[in-house]
């Protein structure tokens, strides 16, 4: 017989060890104290920063993980969830990639008890954001910055050298490097007090180029420089801890005092192009002028938090299901109630399909996945779902095996795809736009060299035969010749204009200029330009649009459209015809205004009619595709 879960008789609490709840977080999650140092993080975090395999994540503060342009943003968001009680806050930063890339991603800072009250944690997730957003205001540094070394200095119980080791890593964490090292300086000699790595770190050896930095800066008398390529170079090169793969742009150098003498420098290596700037100097004077002389080793101890499964899946901002072998639901968190509409006791008995929208799934697909989740397969799938109110959205549903009381039991996930499948298609579609745009131009300068090249080679032919050949040639034949090389000028010309006004469109610059204008004289005045074309052709231009009607266009547009209407008539036609120009107010088309006794606007359609040789039914579709191509001779032969 079936077992039946109601809200009546499953307690609130949970056997589900927050560990093994964590690592079925979609997302990469860390749980930190209020200081951001992680105490336990999920399985994901690995390929999600694209971490080294053997990286030291628990001890490190998550601030290793966030690009250094937000550290400080980052954390002070951590900081606000943390003092807040049952606080939720979600921002949009840049975080690491590898040792030097970077990408936006959603941070959520969500503040957790443990189960005596008596200190807080903070769960940190993870989830990438498809679009970039260059809009986040950096406005706490300062803020950020004090409130952490306060917290560090105000232990007066607490060892030295501990108390030094925190100092030593925060200035690694807050300026984003990925080592730092302290040196005490006895009679020249370097001695190691405390060496911080970041989890990015493939190989940097901390001490790389400390003695080399010392003597930098004893040089040059310099207590703190910022030291980059050239001067870099020798350092390195000279340094036998170096490899040549491991990406170092820069190493920060600064020395430590005590009665006004020399006894210690820190140092700072960067993978990236890191600028020293006012506020990170300010700050690592301060820390300079804390930072102990002890040389003995501490170790930072691990603490596990005791938090309850209820606290931390009510601060979970996805719906969490916990089901049965058989899919029925034994518990959920705050969130899927808010998400579907549905109280916690209406959902506890109740399987997905309470949540199915309608012909949407098959709900007989669900068993195997479950079946698949309890061998320990994750399980991940989409699912339309239908809201209490009738809302349909897609969902994606992660299945994963856990315990429950003793029993096996499934781990459900979901996270709405509204926003994410939006973005993905508006990123489809660009990318689809920018490919399209990129085979256009690539065919149009493909057919407009070609075109060019035509009236170049006959331009350069007559040249040619002017220049050899001027003593033997008549003045008709040279009058001739010149005719032919004015001829393919002004073709080639009207080709360059044609390009530039092309690029002019695809740019989005090409002005425009409307003004009131009488559309009969502009007509005509395009006919007096083409009539000679249209004579050698013995073809009459006849301008039928009355005089007088005045239409309200960019000039210059109207005039190029139609010339090279015109011309294209002239071009087709066979000799002794005429190509006639019209004007009329269609009747089918709407007013190109409301109508006003003062003042009535109508649309006028100009037509530009021949008897020429046409363009075949099947070539009309393409004519306006610059990735199809198309080319027909005049009737005189002319390029097509």
């Amino acid at each position: 017989m079936e077992e039946i879960y109601t809200s009546n008789n499953l307690s609130s609490a949970s056997e589900i060890s927050v560990y093994q709840l964590v690592n079925v977080l979609t997302d990469a999650a860390f749980i930190c104290d209020p200081s951001g140092r992680i105490i336990i993080y999920s399985e994901q975090v690995i390929p999600f920063f694209e971490l080294p395999g053997k990286a030291n994540i628990i001890g490190s503060n998550f601030q290793s993980y966030i690009a250094y342009e937000h550290i400080d943003e980052a954390s002070f968001t951590l900081l606000s969830a943390a003092n807040e009680s049952n606080s939720r806050k979600t921002g949009k930063f840049l975080v690491k990639k590898g040792a030097s890339e970077t990408f936006y991603a959603y941070i959520t800072f969500a503040s957790l008890a443990n189960n005596d009250k008596s200190e807080k944690y903070i769960l940190v997730t993870f989830r990438e954001a498809p679009l970039a957003d260059n809009s986040i205001e950096l406005l706490h540094k300062k803020e950020v910055r004090l409130s952490r070394l306060f917290d560090i200095l105000n232990r007066p119980s607490e060892d030295p050298l501990e108390r030094t080791r925190k100092l030593v890593s925060q200035i690694g964490e807050t300026l984003g490097a990925t080592t730092c090292s302290y040196n005490l300086i006895e009679k020249n000699q370097l001695s190691r007090v405390i060496s911080w790595e970041s989890p990015f770190n493939k190989g940097i050896n901390a001490q790389l180029c400390s003695k080399q930095v010392f003597d930098y800066l004893t040089e040059r008398k310099e207590s703190l420089s910022l030291i980059r390529k050239p001067e870099l170079t020798p350092l390195l090169a000279s340094e036998p801890l170096y490899k040549e793969d491991s990406g170092v742009k820069a190493i920060l150098g600064f020395t430590t005092s005590t009665d006004n003498l020399v006894d210690g420098i820190l140092t700072a290596v960067f993978t990236f192009h890191y600028s020293l700037t006012d506020i990170d100097k300010l700050f690592i004077q301060n820390i300079v002028k804390v930072l102990g002389n002890s040389s003995k080793e501490a170790t930072l101890s691990t603490i596990t938090p005791e938090v309850s499964f209820r606290e931390l899946i009510d601060y979970i901002s996805d719906p969490v299901f916990i089901l049965s072998s058989q899919g029925i639901c034994m518990e959920v968190n705050k969130s899927t109630s808010r998400y579907y509409g549905y109280d916690r006791e209406a959902l506890i008995g109740q399987t997905l399909s309470l949540i199915s929208a309608d012909e949407k799934n098959n709900y007989e697909q669900v068993q195997p996945l479950l079946d698949n989740a309890l061998k320990g397969e994750l399980q991940k799938f989409e699912w339309w779902v239908k809201l209490k109110n009738g809302e349909v959205f897609p969902n994606e549903f992660v299945f994963s095996k856990g315990k429950y009381y003793d029993r096996d039991v499934i781990i459900a996930i979901a996270r709405d795809l509204t926003v994410s499948k939006k973005e993905i298609d508006e990123l489809h579609r660009q990318n689809t736009e920018l490919t399209e745009s990129n085979i256009n131009k690539d065919k149009f300068f493909g057919i407009f060299a070609h075109d060019l090249k035509n009236p170049f080679q006959g331009l350069l032919g007559f040249i040619d035969l002017l220049y050899e050949d001027l003593d033997e040639l008549s003045q008709e034949q040279v009058k001739d010749y010149l005719g032919n090389v004015r001829t393919a000028s002004y073709h080639t010309y009207a080709l360059l204009e044609n390009l530039l006004e092309w690029s002019r469109i695809q740019s989005g610059k090409m002005p425009f200029t409307p003004s009131t204008f009488d559309i009969h004289d502009e007509i005509s005045s395009v006919i007096t330009v083409l009539d000679n074309n249209a004579a050698q052709k013995e073809i009459l231009l006849i301008n039928e649009v009355e005089p007088g009607i005045l239409v309200a266009a960019d000039k210059n547009m109207i005039h190029s459209v139609i010339q090279n209407l015109i011309t294209n008539s002239i071009k087709f036609s066979t000799p002794h015809n005429r190509v006639v120009i019209r004007g009329r107010v269609p009747r089918t088309y709407a007013k190109a205004k409301p109508s006003t006794a003062a003042d009535e606007r109508m649309w006028i359609e100009i037509s530009i009619s021949d008897n020429g040789v046409g363009i075949a039914e099947e070539i009309l579709p393409k004519l306006f595709q610059l990735n199809g191509q198309y080319s027909q001779p005049g009737t005189a032969n002319e390029p097509g």
